[in-house]
């Protein structure tokens, strides 16, 4: 399995759709802060302004942007830079939402709220990524408050470019499937906006680039394609095709942390996987993540988690 594969899968990474809309002038809706997801919204059509909570200019987005928030901040969509709003759950409470997912609002008619709707309404795919709160990376830490990839962009990379198509499509269907079609295929844009940021980022130094880099690239497919070996400096530096010092000092310039001490905590990041999602004991877990006795990895999971793996698993099944 390829690094990235890895810390999605251990990270319980879950793409889901929250609703398409049809936005018609005015509107003005305020999204609300939620923990431990990023939202996401791919413009299909029109337009609208995004305001993300602490920033203090707006962002216009076109159909063919895909607008990613990683840490759920707050954040209004209207139909203008200085929209007045009104809160999601109110609107969602006033029955906009129907079939469902499918969100209508917005337009000056008073009498009929679905008459009105404009000839350019905003069209979106709203929804999230979702890990468990019991896991982290620095792939998540080092995201920025919010990436844009615009349509200009995604032209630039086929993949890209089709994988919003085929959303799009999707997300106007009522096919059997397509709700499930459509949560893979934000999963795939994830990743591939994640590529595009990354690639667009000034940053010489991330947990992305690491995993770009020819030699520290191949240390960490080796590290995490076997968790369980015993790994030394020397061993992953062999891997890299690094000295042992070159090796040491590249790693923690790109990671920002030490080679042993990102291995340590990965390998505690996939103990807590198998806790709360497996049957395993303590003494295979242990053995699965490299560790020579259920005393040295209940040591560590302790120093690193608070508690041991025992009441570890106990407090979150």
């Amino acid at each position: 399995m390829d690094v990235l594969s890895d810390i999605l899968e251990t990270l319980s990474f879950k793409g889901s759709l929250y609703f398409t809309t049809e936005f018609s002038q005015p509107f003005g809706i305020a999204v609300p802060t939620y923990k431990n997801v990023m939202r996401f919204h791919l413009v299909l059509g029109g337009s609208c302004w995004i305001r993300l909570a602490g920033h203090k200019e707006g962002l216009q987005l076109q159909a063919g942007d895909m607008f990613i928030i990683p840490r759920g901040s707050a954040h209004d969509l209207a139909d203008g830079p200085s929209s007045d709003v009104i809160p999601l759950e109110k609107i969602l409470d006033d029955g906009h939402l129907q079939d469902g997912n499918y969100l209508v609002y917005g337009g000056d008619s008073k009498a009929d709220p679905w008459n009105d709707r404009g000839e350019n309404p905003t069209r979106l795919v709203c929804g999230q990524f979702a890990f468990n709160e019991n896991f982290n990376h620095p792939l998540i830490d080092e995201l920025p408050d919010y990436i844009l990839i615009s349509g200009e962009k995604a032209n630039a990379f086929s993949w890209f470019d089709n994988a919003m198509k085929f959303m799009s499509f999707e997300s106007q269907q009522g096919e059997m499937g397509n709700d499930a079609i459509i949560k893979r295929l934000s999963e795939i844009l994830f990743i591939q906006a994640v590529r595009v940021w990354n690639g667009g980022s000034a940053r010489e130094n991330s947990f992305v680039k690491a995993v770009a880099c020819v030699n520290i690239g191949r240390s960490l497919q080796a590290l995490h394609s076997e968790i369980n070996r015993r790994w030394t400096v020397e061993t992953l530096a062999k891997e890299a095709g690094l000295s042992r010092s070159a090796f040491s000092s590249n790693f923690t310039k790109m990671m920002g942390t030490p080679p042993l001490k990102y291995l340590t905590m990965w390998r505690i990041q996939k103990a807590r996987h198998m806790l709360l999602e497996s049957d395993l004991s303590i003494d295979r877990i242990a053995e699965n993540i490299g560790y020579q006795s259920a005393t040295a990895f209940s040591k560590a999971f302790k120093n690193d988690v608070g508690i041991g793996p025992g009441k570890f698993r106990k407090n979150n099944k």
